[in-house]
């Protein structure tokens, strides 16, 4: 049997569960405990804040704990024939609970005629049936829906909460901190770093975590990085200082080598923007709380190089370098073979 992921296995159960988001649980508590339920609701926010999981937990705590939810992946089920299907479920009383309620995910895929059909039966809904729609964006509902819904949006989870939650499965799941006798350990500077990555998302940090756990069941920043496959970070620190000193025969090596290994060098450059700019921010602020860079060894000293020739400019390259490669984001984008273009930029740079 194939076993659970973490975002499975520890999916809040109850509000009490639920990270963050306290306002919006505690205005649905209330409706709870004074029976005072709408008849449709929009959970609007990114991946990974609780949407779909609150919507759960709302409907078992309606029926107190009777039946379950009737769900649509919008997503991939976006038609009319769709929706007429759920109509003509909403005109019969549930059986095995008080109401029967329909959570409707990415509901944002629905077509205009899709919406239309919902839109008659949100205005005329059926006794004792309740919609909660969930969408990452909203806007692409139609305004007629959204002046009919309650809506309540989902904040991106803090840093400091994505930490917590993981600190708390990591015990669950038998990991100490720092090193122990025990084979499971974790360094919070590793936590504090996929939390970092998932940018807001709990799902995200999970997932995360799931497959670094795999890699290795001591978890440190190395192994994350290892773990996730990150585009290999020597290679972009070597590109960098290749830069820095003018070295275009071994920027032409790195550049051919990354299109060889068969890398996307369109998402190479995305990812080399933020890798920059990092550098740029841990150079105003001397700190990695504000970066997504992992504090390890190569990457530390090469920024305190950096820092050591500031009189030489190298700071100034680092803001020439960060605009250069806006430059090449933008024009490579509809490009099939964007190599030569790269090149070109970053070799020729003197006369942009």
């Amino acid at each position: 049997m194939a076993q659970q992921t973490l975002a499975v296995k520890y999916r809040p159960k109850t509000f009490d569960d639920v990270t963050e988001q306290n306002s919006i649980i505690t205005i649905l508590s209330q409706q709870i405990e004074n029976s005072d339920f709408k008849n449709a609701y929009l959970f609007v926010g990114g991946a990974g804040t609780g949407k779909t999981t609150t919507a759960r937990i709302f409907a078992n705590e309606i029926n107190k704990g009777s039946g379950t939810p009737i769900e649509l992946d919008a997503a991939s089920n976006s038609g009319v024939e769709d929706v007429r299907n759920i109509i003509q479920q909403a005109k019969t009383k549930s059986l095995d609970s008080e109401y029967k309620i329909f959570i409707i995910d990415e509901c944002h895929s629905l077509s205009n005629t899709a919406w239309q059909a919902f839109l008659k039966l949100i205005e005329e809904p059926p006794a004792k049936s309740i919609f909660i729609f969930a969408t990452t964006n909203p806007e692409k509902i139609p305004k007629t829906i959204l002046s009919r819904v309650q809506r309540y949006d989902f904040q991106r989870i803090s840093q400091n909460g994505i930490v917590d939650r993981l600190e708390y499965i990591l015990a669950e799941e038998g990991y100490k901190p720092q090193r122990t006798i025990n084979d499971k350990s974790y360094f919070i500077d590793a936590v504090e770093y996929i939390a970092k990555l998932a940018d807001g998302g709990l799902r995200d940090s999970l997932s995360l975590l799931d497959k670094c756990l795999s890699y290795n069941h001591e978890l440190t920043v190395e192994n994350v990085v290892k773990a996730l496959g990150i585009t290999d970070y020597d290679t972009m620190i070597d590109l960098t200082d290749s830069y820095i000193n003018r070295e275009n025969k071994n920027i032409i090596k790195i550049i051919e080598q990354i299109h060889n290994d068969g890398k996307d060098l369109k998402q190479f450059i995305r990812q080399y923007i933020n890798f920059v700019l990092d550098i740029k921010k841990w150079l105003i602020l001397d700190s990695f709380e504000y970066i997504n860079l992992p504090k390890v060894e190569s990457i530390e000293t090469m920024l305190n190089n950096i820092l050591a020739d500031r009189n030489r400019g190298s700071e100034d390259i680092i803001n020439e370098l960060l605009n250069l490669l806006i430059k090449i984001n933008t024009n490579i984008k509809y490009d099939s073979s964007p190599k030569y273009l790269i090149e070109a930029y970053i070799i020729g740079r003197e006369v942009i």
